[in-house]
């Protein structure tokens, strides 16, 4: 094999890194709110204040771990700001929520702090909060699913001394995983109400409590209710690009029917039904199983090149933060996928961010664009990934008939400083209740035609509590 061969072979049997790994508990949710109310050198607002502690009760009831921060001035906005971006990990959903006065200049959206002292429009740059700054740190976390709600287009609020051009707030184009949602469309202002919150809070937090409410059907009936009782004098909009599925709720569980206080007898001449109660199945199977110190799984791997099998067996060492550890030495992020593989005493691969596997959840019609980078030794490959998720199945293995979501990864790679090229192909059946794959089959061919790769990997058996 050539070297370029022999580089690129390195790449092979990503996801037998995977046989290292687990799933661990559900990926966080976080939440930055701000509510500015008590303005200095402007118009003073009542609810925002308001707006934010009913939108942070809201929140926690949904999961957030929320950073509240009221009537701030522009360093303590940076600093929440900061704050809420290191709260993000790479699998957690953001929402950032803001009420108050907010302006546009020159294409720019900017929020308003309570020292906020603009007299001219060429001032609101270095007064204010740019929302570009918060879609920055969204963008820096490279999480999933990210909420970004402007409840900050009540009208000019330095009156006669601020002669601004423009009215309400610009749209902005929202970057993939992300959903931006306006109180009112641009260029339009927003009322504050005459209750305890705002007309758009007031109707978007009793929205947000509808269990398994998809989040896109939230703001449609916001946008209905509000246009509706405003007599369509403000209309909120929302500028989206999600590609998962998100509510803020779960759905209902569904009521089982009473147990029976009787065990009926066996017919004669047959064996008696296990009565032993059984382990209550995830919500969805694409749903991140939590797992423990122990869960064990054991693979059949067969090389269909030659025909050669072998078998490999995966068991969680230690959770230790954001990280599991697995009893081969490797390392992966908290929902699987691989930051360190050990695949011999001599032979050590990294990945940053991950190996990009699984984006949780895992909905049919998901789909995302990723890049990631591999080090083995002084060899460096980037990786430009295509991954989603197609539909359940049932599939046949050696443990068992199991139901399961088919998803199809496609990572084409190329070595630095090298021609060395090719294409990594996976398709795999991942099941919550099993906590892991269940079946696998891979290839790894190069750029030039050259099969690498090509392995089935079938699940033997698994003890997961």
């Amino acid at each position: 094999m050539t070297p370029a061969l022999r580089a690129a072979a390195f790449l092979v049997a990503l996801m037998g890194a995977g046989l290292c790994g687990a799933q661990p508990a559900k990926p966080t949710r976080v939440a930055l709110v701000i509510g500015n109310g008590a303005y200095q050198h402007a118009d003073a607002l009542p609810n925002p204040p308001n707006d934010a502690a009913d939108m942070a009760k809201a929140l926690e009831a949904s999961g957030f771990t929320v950073i509240r921060r009221q009537n701030v001035t522009l360093r303590e906005m940076h600093l929440a700001l900061r704050e809420f971006g290191d709260s993000l990990g790479r699998q957690a959903t953001g929402l950032f929520y803001f009420a108050g006065h907010g302006l546009q200049v020159r294409g720019h959206n900017y929020l308003l702090p309570v020292d906020a002292d603009v007299a001219r429009e060429d001032e609101v740059a270095f007064q204010a909060l740019d929302v570009a700054a918060v879609m920055e740190k969204l963008d820096s976390a490279r999480n999933p699913v990210n909420l970004v709600i402007l409840d900050a287009c009540r009208n000019n609020p330095f009156g006669a001394r601020l002669q601004s051009t423009t009215r309400g707030l610009a749209p902005i184009d929202a970057p993939p995983g992300t959903l931006i949602a306006f109180a009112t469309a641009p260029g339009s202002t927003a009322a504050d109400g005459t209750g305890r919150n705002g007309l758009y809070t007031h109707h978007l937090v009793g929205e947000m409590a509808r269990p398994g409410a998809p989040v896109e059907e939230v703001f449609k009936a916001v946008r209905a209710n509000v246009r509706k009782e405003s007599r369509s004098l403000q209309v909120p909009w929302e500028s989206t690009s999600l590609e998962s599925a998100f509510s803020f709720r779960q759905a209902a569980a569904p009521v089982a029917p009473p147990a029976s206080t009787s065990v009926p007898r066996p017919a004669p001449g047959t064996a008696a039904r296990n009565t032993t109660p059984q382990r209550a199945a995830p919500a969805s199977i694409g749903a991140p199983p939590a797992f423990v110190v122990g869960d064990k799984w054991t693979y059949r791997i067969v090389n269909e090149l030659d025909q050669s099998e072998r078998q490999a067996v995966v068991r969680v060492s230690a959770l230790s933060g954001d990280e599991v550890h697995y009893a081969s030495g490797a390392i992966s992020d908290t929902v699987g996928n691989f930051t360190r593989v050990v695949r011999s005493s001599e032979r050590v691969e990294t990945y940053k961010p991950s190996t990009r596997f699984y984006v949780f959840p895992l909905n049919p019609g998901s789909k995302w664009n990723l890049d990631s980078f591999q080090q083995v030794g002084e060899r460096k490959f980037d990786l430009k990934i295509r991954l989603q998720v197609l539909a359940e199945e049932d599939v046949e293995v050696p443990a068992g008939r199991m139901r399961a979501l088919r998803i199809e990864r496609e990572a084409r790679w190329k070595q630095r400083g090298n021609n060395a090229a090719g294409v990594s192909k996976w398709t795999y059946w991942y099941s919550s209740a099993v906590k892991r794959f269940v079946r696998a089959e891979e290839t790894n061919v190069t750029t030039e035609g050259k099969v690498l790769t090509r392995n089935r990997h079938e699940l033997v058996s698994h003890a997961v509590k």
